[in-house]
């Protein structure tokens, strides 16, 4: 299993890959250009997972998570994390921030792979691709109604 840890941004990610023995096996930015991000997780998936291997990955809840959380699914990823964080560091790095997820992701694999909880961390469920579009409808039809529109 590898654990991967995401600082995400509109234009890029910062990712750091774990092994099982929690060595740091890549780290690197990856543009967010989908040829570009395609082609990363396809080197991830065809060189470094063996047959019927995954990974697992985490990711800080922000507004527009949804299409990296799709596409991690496509790409062998077992399970997705996304965590909240509870405090704001003052020395704040993008690569050093992409290491502490995957380090808190690795420490803590067989606590958040059994959806118990971590002290300091609070996670995030992903609502399903039904429920997503069920709220959209809803804030739809709600902001139509509030300002008397028909949809």
């Amino acid at each position: 299993m590898l654990y991967l840890g995401i600082d995400q941004h509109a234009r890029q990610l910062t990712i750091s890959l774990r092994d099982d023995s929690g060595d740091v096996l890549q780290a690197r930015q990856v543009s967010t250009r989908s040829e570009k991000i395609h082609e990363f997780f396809s080197k991830l998936t065809r060189e470094r997972l063996r047959d019927g291997e995954s990974f697992i990955a985490v990711v800080v809840v922000c507004g527009f998570n949804d299409w990296l959380i799709r596409l991690l699914q496509d790409y062998r990823c077992h399970k997705v994390i996304v965590i909240q964080p509870e405090e704001r560091k003052n020395r704040k790095t993008d690569r050093r921030d992409a290491a502490a997820l995957s380090e808190l992701l690795w420490v803590n694999r067989d606590r958040l792979l059994t959806g118990k909880p971590v002290r300091g961390v609070r996670t995030i469920d992903i609502a399903a691709q039904t429920d997503q579009e069920n709220l959209r409808l809803n804030r739809i039809e709600f902001t139509c109604s509030s300002a008397n529109c028909i949809v």
